[in-house]
């Protein structure tokens, strides 16, 4: 039990720093939940404290919002989210761990792979449907779509403060429709909603650090950081899976 508290807090504490700093740590904060909710459990544990910083973070950013944007891209997010939501329904927890390893690997070498091949399919007319659908699923099976949506939205040339309010209203929106599909599978029950609360504390702390620091590190020394956990933490899930 000491061991899953633990497990749980850091999440959370991740998650807060995320969330209130530099973002695009989704792909670590779910391997970090498996160490003491194996399989897809996790999610549901998840889920319930991300929609507690969504709606912190939309109380804050109320105002430029980029409806069209949304408009454009929800519809695809819910297409990509039934299909993750279809893909947790029919995978056992073990294969769930190697699909997530493999994804988690495949996101981070798009991730390096962008850094020096920028490609401009988010500029394309149907931008939008493939940004949305791969969010939606990606953001399902592997709690990982921000760095998918930072790119789709910085490509859509906002200003600062349209960005970041699209963007958090956007994952509040998704994060909502993951709701009604990990609630179908049985994901969120009374067990992870305890777990979640757990959390609540390290979560709050999370956003603390996370405001005071993000000035303090330079976007080289996040890359590195952020990309040695991911890399950490799809070999753990791969790893664990072959034992």
């Amino acid at each position: 039990m000491e061991l899953s508290w633990l497990f749980i807090s850091l999440a959370c504490l991740v998650t807060g720093f995320s969330k209130f700093s530099i973002g695009g740590l989704g792909l670590v904060i779910l391997p970090l939940m498996m160490l003491a909710f194996p399989g897809p459990e996790a999610l549901g544990v998840i889920l319930p404290f991300y929609l507690l910083t969504d709606l912190i973070a939309v109380m804050t950013y109320r105002k430029n919002i980029n409806w069209k944007v949304l408009a454009k891209l929800l519809p695809f997010g819910a297409i990509g989210i039934a299909a993750g939501t279809y893909v947790l329904g029919t995978v056992d927890p073990s294969t769930f761990m190697t699909i997530l390893g493999i994804l988690i690997f495949a996101l981070l070498g798009l991730s390096l792979w962008l850094d020096y091949h920028p490609l401009p399919i988010f500029t394309h007319p149907w931008a939008a449907s493939f940004a949305g659908s791969l969010c939606g699923f990606v953001g399902v099976i592997a709690n990982g779509a921000g760095p998918l949506m930072g790119l789709f939205l910085l490509e859509q040339k906002m200003e600062k403060s349209a960005y970041v309010a699209t963007r958090v209203w956007a994952f509040l929106s998704l994060n909502l429709m993951k709701l009604a599909g990990l609630l179908s599978l049985g994901l969120i029950n009374t067990e992870t909603l305890k777990a979640s609360a757990v959390g609540i504390p390290a979560l709050f702390l999370g956003m603390w650090i996370g405001y005071k620091v993000f000035a303090r590190i330079s976007p080289e020394q996040l890359k590195v950081i952020v990309r040695s956990m991911i890399s950490l933490s799809a070999a753990h899930l791969l790893f664990f899976k072959s034992n």
